[in-house]
C-alpha cells in the first residue's frame, strides 16, 4: 500500500511569481500513483463547475474523495482532506477543542478526520490532521487523536490504523511521544526521516505518517517539489 501526506498550500507554488494550480498538485500525486492521500491545507471552493477542491481532484485522479472543513476562509470552508482508491463506507469530522486562550496569532481552529475503507489489508482507519502553530492547539490535537486511537483500538482491535499530516512539530518535539507510544512513525522506523519543510530544500521535518502494529514499513520516499511551500511524504507499507 502506499500511502501519501501531502500540505497542498491551497493550490499555491513555492515560486516567484507564485501561481495557482490544483492541476499541479494532481500531477505531483499522480506521479507516485498513491492508494491513499492525506491532504492539508484545501478549501472547498467551486472549481471548474465541481463543488471542492478535494472533489476536483479526486475526479482528475480518478479517486474518492472526503473533506473535512475545519474553518471558514473568505466565506468558503477550509480545512484537511483525503483521497482514496478504496471506497470510503464511513467518514466523519471530529473537530478539535480551541485551547482556552489563543496564545498568539496565526490561531485556527482545528479538526481530524476520521475515515475507514476495506482494503485488500483487511479494514483500515485512516486518520488526517494539520496541528496548530500554538503549543496549546497541538497539546489538544495531541488529546484528540490519542483518544481517537485508543477507542478504534478497543473497540476493533482487527482495524489497521493509519494517521498522516502536518503536525507542525519536529521529530524530537516531546509533545510527538504520546502519539509514538501508540503507533509507529514510518520514515523514522525504516531509517529515512526526511525533512519536508519547506521546499525546495526542505530543512526541517514536520510532515508525519504513522502505522498501527500490523504494518511495517517497506521505504519512504520524499519527492522534492516546488508545488506547494511542503514537499510530499509517501510510505510502502504492507502487513506484516
Amino acid at each position: 500500500m502506499i500511502v501519501m501526506t501531502y500540505n497542498v498550500c491551497s493550490g499555491w507554488n513555492n515560486e516567484k511569481p507564485r501561481t495557482r494550480s490544483y492541476d499541479a498538485a494532481c500531477r505531483v500525486i499522480e506521479t507516485i500513483r498513491p492508494d491513499i492521500v492525506a491532504l492539508n491545507e484545501i478549501g472547498n471552493k467551486t472549481i471548474e463547475g465541481i463543488e471542492s477542491h478535494s472533489g476536483y481532484m479526486a475526479q482528475k485522479l480518478g479517486m474518492k474523495e472526503y473533506f473535512a472543513p475545519a474553518i471558514t476562509v473568505n466565506g468558503y470552508p477550509y480545512g484537511n482532506a483525503m483521497l482514496s482508491k478504496y471506497d470510503i463506507f464511513s467518514a466523519e469530522t471530529i473537530m478539535i477543542p480551541d485551547p482556552p486562550k489563543r496564545d498568539g496569532p496565526r490561531y485556527e481552529t482545528r479538526n481530524l478526520l476520521l475515515s475507514f475503507m476495506k482494503t485488500e489489508y483487511g479494514k483500515v482507519a485512516f486518520l488526517v490532521s494539520h496541528f496548530g502553530l500554538h503549543e496549546s492547539e497541538r497539546a489538544n490535537a495531541v488529546k484528540t487523536i490519542c483518544e481517537t486511537i485508543d477507542k478504534i483500538k478497543e473497540n476493533e482491535p482487527q482495524t489497521h490504523i493509519i494517521f498522516a499530516g502536518d503536525f507542525n512539530m519536529q521529530p524530537d518535539d516531546p509533545m510527538l511521544v504520546p502519539i509514538s507510544d501508540r503507533l509507529t512513525e514510518a520514515s523514522i522506523s525504516c531509517g529515512t526521516p526526511y525533512n519536508t519543510f519547506e521546499s525546495p530544500e526542505p530543512k526541517i521535518k514536520i510532515d508525519y505518517i504513522f502505522i498501527s502494529d500490523g504494518f511495517e514499513t517497506v521505504k519512504v520516499i520524499r519527492p522534492l517539489t516546488m508545488v506547494s511551500d511542503h514537499c510530499p511524504l509517501v510510505a510502502y507499507i504492507k502487513v506484516k
